[in-house]
């Protein structure tokens, strides 16, 4: 059935009976080639699509504007520009599988396209949409879904008995499941009475999978039944199996089969695991068999091609395990029919939610087009910039990039500490984020039942900054918790914090996906001390960690766990970014499903000139290999404060092996003779509220000769898709280098430095005089001036504030990077200690040697505690800053340390005015 080799695996599928069908469909697969090279290289035999789908194609890209544009001013409707974009790209995907449904004659090579989610409760509605698309869609090659709701039955037998090819859809139980078979086989009984061939009719019965496992997982765990865990979902499919088995063998098919009768195949859907502790082709490996088809998203079908084995039993062998496991299920508590139930109101209604915001998004394109509104704006570039980015995207093509991202083919990456492979869980979390979105919404309810009104994040780096910027951006819904973030150990902010807390009302939430971090320990040891009714704590981290055990021990009323294929800074769609964002009210759906939208602009189909993330990753990273390695970022409100995640996320990910791009992130605007030729500028634009003065100030840069390169959104829930797409372009930035964008080699290193100050602080009750040294105050502009009066063209200063974050120092610390970029003429960053070591302290390290380090710290008041330890957060933040301090100087990089007395934000203004007065 297949002309790929019998070598891959997809081929081994089909040499042991199972189709493989591609659950994606887009236009660029068609346009491009792609469909063709996965049908002829890939093993491909058919293609299904649904709601989901067509919304992702259709907002995710701009594959579909110029024939929508057309269908606008010939007068078409929302609904009819819909169905003609629909059908007009499953008919080219019928044309690509023509070739296949021939040479398999019928069995193979078919397009599905679903009848309106709406009508899966009206049969007669149903059945006359079923006609009216099969009529249009014009193709023997041609499926049309239909739901196989209870209504949906009659409508399944009519279509059968009218020689239409079904796909039976959102099938979940076993009770459905016969029933959809009976009408089947009642459709072919009633063609065949009337004299009708029945040889050309074909028909699948799409059983759902991986969702039955999310939903029977929430309540095994809540049961502490850990052990039957995955083990559901396909139990259920191959009683399914089983029952097919026995319907095919029966006397009543023998007899149609004898008159041309093809068998109604078994077709796996939901395969693509949502769940990062179970392998990514788990729902393919452990269902391979005789007759059946898989339909696999994308991503799933890469992963089994390039790494798929068969699992034993298979399908033929694996009824009696199948029984052995849903008994033991609902013996342990839980109703598979109830969870199928469910499972099949929530998927009609996801569907019809999808359509709902398909036709919503349609009609603001083609409201769009009839105002004449201008679709995009191009990056600003001088001639020579463009074409070097045109070569890095040609570059691209011819290394398939995009497709050995979603294969997560670890030779696109430099080696490195960890493998690419085990870190690129971030490509399909937003979509096992929402299939677990109803087990945070109910936490919230609950903890918002009970009267709570703030929570307080315990995190550090890739744990807290996410949802800080989801904090600052979007705020605390009414009636929903407010949100402070506490990503410190200097005890002032700590103290501050705990004064304004109403303690008997606030819910700790403690984020670690290590679950070992010092930070994190420190910050729940003080406030568990204060409040240790378990009831007010919760905790995000990784399956097994350390802080899990700590949850148990100490009562915590619930563990949500992160994925452990995903590192800290790609984690703000997981539980980590997820959690925080519905306990503030925020519409996290919509947040979820904007990033799945923007994953599905990144295909593989996708030409990387086309596909945003793509070109973007491709852009800043061969920008930085030209010497232009200082990625200013300017972010219009309300996502100004991106730049705090974004400055992690590139600098942990590119900043190593003496190579890396430096973020700049909040460093104000300037005039064109400000900045040396390092610089790249990224405005991440809103696109309906834009400053106007802020486009002026890059037009005029961009006439200077900088990359000016345009990111716009249009609404807050777009931070969704911003999420995404910068993942995914620092994922390729970071290819371009010549890196490893997922490990961190030099973050250890002040770790380790910090453990040994303060077990030495601990030992003899103070800190080493050498290391412990700070230029004092007074004397600090002199030695300031002396170390920036040594930077040399592409230098950057960084100046790591060991200080209680507060308004009145942020003000400060920009008045003095204005005043080090007047001095130095040097790009700046700024950040707060410790947390800055858990983001740019990788690049500081690791990166490119052109760093100059200006450390500022104060004494912060003593007796701060951190029970069971021998120091409190005084001793501990400073521990921190001379760690620090020892790591960079070990790498032989400038630094220097400032004590600041007294207040430190008047001692930080003081620096920046003796730098704006000092003579050259």
């Amino acid at each position: 059935m297949t002309t790929v080799p019998a070598t891959t695996p997809v081929a081994r599928l089909a040499q042991l009976g199972t189709s493989a069908w591609l659950d994606s469909i887009r236009r660029s697969m068609l346009t491009g080639g792609e469909l063709a090279q996965l049908v002829n290289e890939d093993g491909v035999v058919g293609v299904t699509s649904n709601p989901s789908i067509f919304e992702q194609a259709i907002l995710g890209s701009a594959d579909y504007d110029e024939r929508l544009t057309e269908l606008t001013h010939s007068g078409a409707s929302v609904q009819e520009v819909y169905e003609t974009l629909a059908l007009e790209d499953v008919r080219a995907a019928a044309d690509v599988l023509r070739p296949v449904y021939d040479r398999t004659d019928g069995i193979d090579g078919y397009v599905s396209l679903e009848v309106a989610p709406e009508l899966a409760r009206d049969t007669d509605g149903t059945l006359a949409a079923a006609r009216d698309l099969w009529a249009r869609y014009d193709k023997p090659n041609a499926m049309i879904k239909i739901p196989g709701t209870t209504e949906g039955l009659g409508a399944i037998r009519a279509a059968i008995g009218d020689g239409i090819n079904v796909n039976v859809t959102l099938l979940f139980s076993l009770e459905a499941y016969a029933d959809v078979v009976e009408a089947w086989i009642s459709g072919l009984e009633d063609r065949a009475a009337r004299g009708d061939p029945i040889d050309r009719v074909h028909s699948v019965a799409s059983f759902f999978v991986s969702r039955v496992d999310s939903a029977v997982d929430k309540r095994l765990d809540a049961l502490g039944r850990d052990e039957l865990r995955g083990r559901a979902a396909v139990a259920n499919a191959q009683l399914a199996y089983a029952h097919w088995q026995e319907v095919v063998r029966s006397e009543r098919f023998e007899a149609l089969r004898a008159k041309g009768a093809h068998p109604q195949r078994l077709l796996w859907a939901s395969t693509g695991t949502k769940d990062p502790r179970y392998p990514d082709t788990k729902y393919v490996a452990e269902l391979a068999g005789p007759e059946t088809v898989n339909t696999m998203p994308l991503a799933t079908l890469l992963a089994y091609q390039d790494h798929g084995t068969e699992t034993e039993p298979l399908l033929q062998d694996a009824a009696a395990a199948g029984r052995a496991s849903i008994d033991a299920v609902e013996a342990a508590g839980v109703s598979i029919r109830e969870v199928t139930d469910e499972l099949l109101a929530a998927g009609i209604d996801a569907f019809a939610e999808a359509m709902e915001r398909l036709l919503a998004g349609v009609a603001t394109r083609r409201t769009a087009v009839l105002a004449g509104e201008v679709a995009g704006i191009e990056a600003q570039l001088t001639d020579a910039q463009a074409k070097a980015i045109g070569a890095r995207v040609d570059w691209a093509r011819e290394q398939n990039v995009l497709r050995r991202v979603w294969a997560k083919d670890d030779t696109l990456w430099a080696e490195g500490d960890d493998k690419p492979s085990d870190r690129l869980g971030w490509l399909t979390i937003a979509g096992a984020s929402l299939d677990h979105l109803d087990e945070v919404t109910a936490f919230v309810e609950q903890v918002r039942g009970e009267g709570f009104t703030d929570v307080t994040l315990l995190g550090m780096g890739g744990s807290s900054l996410a949802p800080e910027v989801l904090r600052l951006s979007f705020g605390a819904a009414d009636g929903y918790l407010k949100l402070h973030v506490l990503d410190t150990t200097h005890p002032d902010a700590i103290a501050a914090l705990e004064e304004r807390l109403p303690l008997d009302r606030t819910l700790f939430l403690v984020s670690s996906k290590s679950g070992g971090t010092l930070e994190p320990r420190s910050m729940h040891a003080h406030f568990h001390a204060r409040v240790p009714d378990g009831r007010q704590w919760a905790a995000v981290t990784d399956p097994g960690t350390a802080l899990e055990a700590l949850a148990q021990e100490e009562g915590f009323r619930k563990v949500f766990h992160g994925a452990p294929d995903i590192g800290g800074r790609y984690s703000a769609l997981s539980a980590f970014g997820v959690v925080p964002a519905a306990l503030l009210g925020i519409d996290v759906r919509a947040l979820l499903e904007k990033a799945e939208v923007a994953a599905r602009a990144a295909e593989p189909s996708i030409d990387p000139s086309d596909a945003p993330a793509a070109w973007l990753g491709l852009a800043i990273g061969e920008l930085a290999t030209q010497g232009r390695d200082k990625l200013t970022f300017v972010v219009d409100e309300p996502l100004a404060s991106a730049g705090l995640w974004l400055e992690q996320l590139v600098a942990e990910s590119t900043g190593k092996h003496g190579k890396g791009i430096v973020p700049i992130a909040d460093e104000p605007l300037g005039d064109p003779a400000v900045y040396g030729d390092d610089r790249v500028f990224v405005h991440i634009r809103n696109a309906s509220a834009g400053a106007a003065g802020t486009r002026k100030q890059l037009d005029a840069l961009a006439a200077a000769g900088h990359p000016v390169i345009p990111f716009p959104f249009d609404e807050l829930a777009d931070l969704g898709a911003l999420f995404f797409h910068w993942e995914m372009a620092v994922a390729i930035a970071g290819a371009v280098i010549g890196i490893n964008a997922f490990d961190q080699p030099n973050v250890q290193a002040a770790k380790d430095l910090t453990i040994s100050t303060i077990e030495a602080y601990e030992r003899d009750g103070a800190f080493p005089a050498e290391d412990a040294t700070a230029v004092p105050g007074d004397v600090a502009p002199g030695a300031l001036l002396s170390i920036l009066d040594a930077a040399e063209a592409g230098s950057y200063v960084a100046t790591m504030a060991y200080l209680a974050p507060n308004p009145d120092t942020d003000s400060a610390l920009e008045a003095l990077r204005l005043a080090i970029r007047a001095r130095s003429g040097a790009a700046t960053t700024v950040g707060y200690g410790p947390r800055f070591l858990h983001s740019t302290g990788q690049l500081h390290k690791g990166g490119p040697a052109t760093g100059i380090f200006v450390q500022l710290i104060d004494d912060g008041r003593e007796g701060v505690d951190v029970p069971g330890a021998g120091y409190d957060f005084a001793a501990l933040v400073r521990a921190q800053a001379i760690g620090d301090g020892n790591a960079l100087r070990s790498h032989g990089l400038p630094f220097l340390r400032i004590h600041l007395p007294g207040d430190a934000a008047a001692g930080i203004e003081a620096l920046a005015a003796a730098l704006a007065g000092a003579a050259r």
